[in-house]
Formats: structure tokens, C-alpha cells, sequence
């Protein structure tokens, strides 16, 4: 059965994705639409796409289009999911769901309103190392999780909106931070106390922060650590994350195809061969679904509860405080 996704926004990470889901390319139609009618076509052109458009109420109003895929600033996500919502397509938006709570709260009721999916596009969540740190800690193998490290120094300069606060919704915390907290909370559960503050800046001109430490904890006593900053320069190492538990632990870099699992004196090491990024399974996961009639993993309320993380990391670095996090019946 055919499925028709259709890209919105024909920028860097459009690219991106349309090359790391090209495996799917047999249940998946894929479109691309940009207001730049010549940029969509080019887009559709390069990836082996259906057809372009050049505007997204277009997209939208196709009977062959299934599904939007928002892959736009952060502050227009409320707009294009109810662009989506209302024409009665399912919708995988990028993360973070919005910049704000109350965008995202209302992306979530219209699509319930509406009876389509809303899925946000959490690859990390999604990664075959992520998925099998998982396994481990559900089958007991690294006992009771104590800490969780997620480090990451990356070399970038955020340009156009990404360096306007008001449009990114902050720097490389809700922007790349978020992707951590989101695997922190999958791994070991959602944090009830986070506690953040701002690294010194590293670059000239920037809107927002550009390096974070992150301290939270969750119900049960697991502390959870991150660093995330933009460099200047290149390091020697990818993000990495290290689990310590009461008998074992695990280590792996995100969007590497290994893991270390070390049990005392023995060191397993785990190798997988596709889709390190993620995005594919995500996709996938996107299309089952809608097919099923049921709710994806990674939906609006999991993106409403990592967006929150990201909040609270910010009211914790204006006050200097801890910042109290109301865990979610979801």
C-alpha cells in the first residue's frame, strides 16, 4: 500500500532525511514543498520524488499526500500542524514539537480533534544502540541503572533562525539538548528535579546559549548528566553515552553502529549495521501507525514532556535554582 509523505521546507536537514530514508523508498511516495516552487522541484528531482509543490496549503490539499512531515523553524510548527490537521493529514513534526508549551498543547488537541496522528520526529529515540541500552536495562543485564552521561561538543555556528531566540526558542539546548533529554528520560525515566546551567559563550554573535550542563534526577534516585555545547573547534570524539548500574554498564556514541557492554571482567561488544541515525525507523515506525490505527511511539504528549525538560533546563539557568518537574500521567 502506497503512502504519501510530503516533506515541508526544502532545507539542510530535508537533504538529510530524504537520503537516510531512501530503504524505505518502496512503501513510501515522498513529495517535497517549499514556497520556492524551483527549490521543491530540485528537491523531488535529487531524491527520486513524486511530484514538488510551491506552497504548503498545496501539499496539503493533495488527495495523494497521506501524511505532512514539518520540517520547518521551530515557531512555525503550530501553523504548518494545523495546516496539516485540517486538511486530515497524520503529521511527524520535527523536534522539538514547538517552542513553546502552549504551541504544542494545541498541536496535540487539534490532531486529536482532527483523528490524525501526531508523531514528533525523536530520532535519537529511535537509534538501534538507543533501543538496545533499552533491552539491556529492561532485561535486568546492567541492574539498577545509578547514572546516565550524555556528552556532546560539537562544531557549529547556528545561522538564520536558528540564531534568533524568538524563532528557535532558545540555542543549543532546545535546539540539540533536547535530543539528550529525550534519551535520558526514555532510558531511565522521566527526571522529577533538573538543575542547569549556562557554559561560558564560545562564540561571538550569538542569540542565544551555545553550551550547557545539565544535572536531573529522577523518582527513584537516577542521576542524570549532560554537556552539550557548540564548538569552535572540532573534537577527537563523537556524543557518547555511558550507563552505570548496580552489576553492569553500557557505553556507545550516538549515530555509531556499537555498543560496549561491560558485565565485571567481561566485555561484550555489539554491532549494527543499518540505520545508525535512526530516521528511517522512525519513519517507519510513523507509517505503521497510521496503518494500525494507533498511537505512535514518540507521540504529542512524549514531545510535550521532553519540551517540558527543556523549559525547566531554562528556568533553572534564570534562577540559579533546581526547577521541579510534575511528572506526566502519559
Amino acid at each position: 500500500m502506497s503512502f504519501g509523505l510530503c516533506v515541508l521546507g526544502c532545507g539542510a536537514f530535508a537533504r538529510t532525511f530524504a537520503e537516510s530514508i531512501a530503504q524505505l523508498r518502496g512503501d513510501i511516495d515522498l513529495y517535497f514543498a517549499s514556497r520556492d516552487l524551483a527549490r521543491a522541484r530540485e528537491y523531488a528531482t535529487r531524491y527520486h520524488g513524486v511530484d514538488a509543490f510551491g506552497s504548503y496549503a498545496d501539499a496539503a490539499a493533495d488527495s495523494r499526500v497521506d501524511a505532512l512531515y514539518v520540517c520547518t523553524p521551530h515557531h512555525l510548527h503550530r501553523q504548518h500542524v494545523s495546516l496539516a490537521a485540517r486538511n486530515g493529514k497524520h503529521v511527524l513534526v520535527e523536534k522539538p514539537i514547538a517552542a513553546t508549551l502552549a504551541d504544542a498543547e494545541t498541536m496535540v488537541d487539534e490532531a486529536d480533534s482532527a483523528g490524525v496522528n501526531l508523531m514528533v520526529a525523536e530520532n535519537y529515540r529511535f537509534m538501534p544502540t538507543v533501543q538496545e541500552a533499552r533491552n539491556l536495562l529492561t532485561q535486568g543485564r546492567i541492574g539498577q541503572p545509578r547514572l546516565i552521561q550524555l556528552q556532546e561538543q560539537f562544531p557549529f555556528r547556528p545561522a538564520g533562525w536558528r540564531n534568533r531566540r524568538q524563532f528557535n526558542g532558545g540555542g543549543v539546548l532546545i535546539d540539540g539538548g533536547i535530543h539528550k533529554l529525550s534519551v535520558l528520560a526514555y532510558l531511565v525515566g522521566q527526571p522529577c528535579q533538573i538543575y542547569a546551567r549556562q557554559v561560558l559563550p564560545g562564540q561571538p554573535g550569538l542569540d542565544a546559549e551555545d553550551g550547557v550542563v545539565i544535572v536531573a534526577t529522577t523518582p527513584e534516585g537516577v542521576v542524570g548528566v549532560i554537556n552539550h555545547s557548540w564548538n569552535v573547534v572540532p573534537v577527537t570524539q563523537r556524543s557518547w553515552v555511558s550507563i552505570s548500574g548496580t552489576t553492569a554498564s553500557a557505553h556507545f556514541q550516538l549515530g555509531r553502529p556499537r555498543l560496549t557492554l561491560l558485565d565485571g571482567d567481561a566485555e561484550s561488544v555489539m554491532n549494527f549495521e543499518h540505520d545508525v541515525t535512526g530516521l528511517a525507523a522512525t519513519v517507519a515506525e510513523f507509517r505503521r501507525s497510521i496503518l494500525e490505527s494507533r498511537q505512535p511511539m514518540m507521540n504529542g504528549h512524549d514531545g510535550i514532556a521532553d519540551l517540558t525538560l527543556a523549559l525547566k533546563a531554562y528556568e533553572s539557568i534564570q534562577t540559579g535554582l533546581p526547577a521541579t518537574i510534575q511528572l506526566s500521567p502519559h
